[in-house]
């Protein structure tokens, strides 16, 4: 018996040291990246608003320049 509850205290405590190790050691570092990679995107998402804005507007001031189709 006594060698089972020393083999559930020893389990304990390498979870806990494994979730101390994740919590200061991988979250951080995953944070930053995540951030990082987030204004990535926002910034090439912006980049496409602005190129579909752009065809968007060339596209209705050429249209508006045609003369009216004949029905």
């Amino acid at each position: 018996m006594d060698k089972f509850e020393e083999f559930g205290r020893r389990i304990d405590e390498e979870l806990t040291r494994l979730r101390r190790y994740i919590d200061e050691e991988v979250a951080p570092e995953t944070e930053k990246r995540t951030a990082q990679f987030l204004r990535e995107v926002s910034e090439k998402l912006t980049q496409a608003a602005s190129k579909l804005e752009s065809r968007n507007s060339a596209r209705a001031e050429r249209d508006s320049q045609k003369p009216p189709s004949e029905t």
